[in-house]
């Protein structure tokens, strides 16, 4: 499986990213709703799909896309312990989840540019590939491709799927099938296709 577009994101789309979560943090007081979730409890469902690939307890945790840091306000909330890192490409998302949890690593990074040295036990994505960019499909296999790298155990992600019944423009949505077929191809391992719990949305587990 090789990459086809080694520049990742274009301009644009970190330019749209940032606008699209600077509105939000002047909109809403809420950290579900600056990060683009309709409600905690709609947040905290995909977080127990994406945390049921596997035992996590005393695990190494990369929150991928980390935002301001809700995947460990959630574990935290769950009586997780283990090692946590945050990374995000925005410098906004990064400094605020600072703020919130000052006791766990967080760091601005690019992985396509710039990856990091070190690996984890679990990767997890969430409502990253969510967003509308040049060409989605590509960028996704480069992050997945980068991430599984730094994955020893597992790499969990979501993905809104075109069957939900409803539509925004900024978002992108994934045909089932295309998914489905992309992952067969991605996939090094064994892989599992979770859906359900959400009427548009779907996590993909990919393991060791």
């Amino acid at each position: 499986m090789g990459l086809r577009m080694p520049s990742g994101l274009s301009a644009y789309d970190r330019l749209f990213l940032w606008f699209f979560y600077f509105v939000r943090s002047l909109r809403f007081d809420l950290p579900e709703n600056q990060v683009g979730w309709r409600s905690r409890q709609n947040q905290e469902i995909r977080f127990r799909v994406l945390t049921a690939i596997g035992d996590l307890k005393g695990q190494r945790i990369l929150d991928l896309g980390c935002g301001l840091g809700c995947l460990y306000g959630y574990l935290k909330g769950q009586g997780w312990e283990g090692e946590y890192t945050g990374i995000d490409i925005l410098n906004l998302m990064v400094q605020k989840a600072r703020r919130r949890f000052p006791e766990v690593s967080f760091e601005r990074r690019d992985i396509l540019k710039n990856p990091p040295a070190r690996k984890w036990d679990y990767v997890i994505i969430n409502g990253v590939f969510n967003h509308r960019v040049k060409d989605n499909w590509a960028w996704m296999e480069q992050t997945l491709m980068s991430a599984s790298r730094l994955a020893e155990k597992g790499l969990a992600f979501n993905i809104l799927n075109d069957e939900g019944g409803w539509r925004d423009s900024e978002l992108f949505y994934a045909n089932p099938r295309v998914l489905e077929e992309k992952i067969r191809g991605w996939s090094n391992g064994p892989y599992e296709i979770v859906r359900g719990y959400l009427p548009e949305d779907t996590t993909v587990y990919l393991r060791r």
